[in-house]
């Protein structure tokens, strides 16, 4: 492996590291713009040049790799890389005074403000003023649709977005139009990017404000949000993503990048949208245990439970290793533990998606003792009488119809049933019983996704009063019953 030195430090990288990967390695932040690890490099916005000995110029370290060691000296120096010369730090400056010419100053006004790749390098590489004394270009409107707003007189050419459209979604909306002082990034014949079911991505990927959500355009910003490190219930891979939180309330998703590892660069717009599903209104969701939707006591619905006999449990795989694990307890034998759940997602696109089974943690339950697609036995069980109560833990939108038919019917034909779930359903209107858990928002736990990666994701979401975790409703469940005063 060679060893490159780095503004003085001896660093071992492979053959082959681009530059700025290596002073990243090193701890040195290299400004840059158009780079982005899952997108072929272009070398387009300049701002990442380093001092290279041996090279006449200044280099781009978003293109320029790492070469082996001298042939003469396998031990000696492969290249000596400079990040902090005033030949550096005058083309930095440069580069920034060429961005910001025609760039609008609209920052208070601007969804990007608070994560603006511009602003910060502004303040840390701009020279502080401008030259610029002729009117600013202005770009006409131009309509993406109903997703994504653009505003091209912000755009600073860095082409991500083009890129994301043509090496990742294949879509190619978006391309580049006319040369240099006229060059704008614009769409193919007015083709709007509501086909895309990945559109999203290209406002996390705009280093600036030039493309933003409509959908989270001008409610909160940025810097109210605490970052949460949560996953996606909407995909099959359980995508490591942020819940941007705010006031009690989930305001966006975004994807949570993994190095190496390019389909978590990425999120569907399917799971952006699903951070509304978690902002429930109190007059929407559970609060209270009942029996057969009547207000009452958990130690009311404990004692039933426990009266009713051998106990089954099922759960769909869409919730946390932990309340898989604590739920199972309840099953009266190992093997009465049964796994249900049938969403799925179609493969959009190969390169981001590897499986289309929308019950993510399935192997996480499988682990701890759940059996999937063992309705068929639980019903047996059911019907000669070896099981008397049944506990399942459910969320309406991860089974079909013809799952859903078959839990009612089992309810039906059990004495006793609890239902565990955040919302009402009508699985919960047949049963005997319910208690309100909290959504995966409003709780710590982990998942084990089908390739076998452990996720974990942290509370982002106080639940209100009343409402617990899985685990501490079985807790309660499990406790002894009061004995029974003797007669006098």
């Amino acid at each position: 492996m060679p060893k490159v030195l780095i503004n003085g430090v001896e660093k071992d990288v492979p053959v082959g590291t681009l530059v700025l990967d290596a002073c990243e390695q090193a701890g040195i932040a290299i400004p840059h713009y158009c780079y982005h690890p899952v997108l072929s490099p272009v070398a387009t916005c300049r701002m990442c040049m380093v001092e290279i000995k041996g090279m006449p110029k200044l280099a781009t370290s978003c293109t320029t790799t790492v070469g082996p060691a001298p042939k003469d000296n396998p031990e000696g120096i492969a290249m000596e890389i400079i990040t902090n010369s005033k030949a550096v730090a005058d083309a930095r400056a440069g580069v920034m005074e060429f961005l910001l010419l025609n760039h609008p100053l609209d920052c208070p006004i601007c969804d990007q403000a608070g994560e603006c790749k511009l602003q910060d390098y502004s303040y840390e590489y701009g020279s502080g003023d401008s030259r610029m004394g002729e009117v600013k270009r202005r770009y006409r409107y131009e309509d993406l649709g109903g997703k994504i707003v653009i505003d091209k007189n912000r755009c600073i050419h860095c082409t991500r977005c083009i890129r994301f459209t043509q090496e990742i979604s294949g879509t190619h909306e978006l391309t580049v139009a006319q040369r240099g002082a006229n060059l704008e990034v614009t769409t193919y014949s007015g083709k709007s990017m509501d086909a895309n079911p990945w559109a999203g991505n290209v406002v996390d990927l705009c280093p600036v404000g030039a493309l933003t959500s409509r959908d989270f355009r001008f409610n909160r910003r940025v810097w109210y949000l605490k970052n949460i490190p949560t996953i996606s219930r909407h995909s099959a891979l359980a995508n490591p993503i942020w819940a941007d939180v705010d006031q009690n309330k989930v305001w966006r998703f975004r994807p949570r990048p993994t190095e190496g590892k390019t389909a978590v660069y990425f999120i569907s717009d399917e799971e952006r949208s699903a951070c509304h599903d978690y902002n429930l209104k109190p007059e929407t969701r559970l609060m209270k245990p009942s029996m057969k939707r009547v207000e009452t006591s958990i130690v009311a619905i404990r004692a039933a439970l426990q009266q009713a006999g051998p106990t089954a449990v099922i759960a769909q795989g869409v919730f946390g290793c932990d309340a898989a694990q604590r739920l199972g307890d309840l099953a009266s034998k190992s093997e009465w533990r049964f796994g249900i759940g049938t969403k799925s997602y179609a493969i959009q696109l190969p390169k981001l998606q590897t499986h289309t089974d929308g019950i993510y943690n399935r192997r996480g339950f499988t682990e701890r003792g759940f059996r999937f697609s063992m309705l068929d036995e639980l019903e047996q069980l059911v019907k000669d009488g070896s099981v008397k109560a049944l506990v399942l833990l459910y969320d309406a939108p991860f089974s079909n119809a013809k799952e859903t038919e078959r839990l009612k019917a089992l309810i039906a034909a059990a004495p006793f049933s609890l239902v565990l779930e955040s919302v009402a359903s009508e699985i919960g209107d047949a049963a005997t019983a319910g208690l309100p858990i909290t959504t995966y928002l409003e709780e710590n736990d982990f998942v084990t996704t089908h390739t076998g990666e452990l996720r974990r994701y942290q509370k982002a979401l106080e639940p209100p009063k009343g409402v617990k975790t899985v685990p501490l409703w079985v807790k309660e469940l499990a406790k002894a019953s009061a004995p029974v005063p003797a007669a006098v």
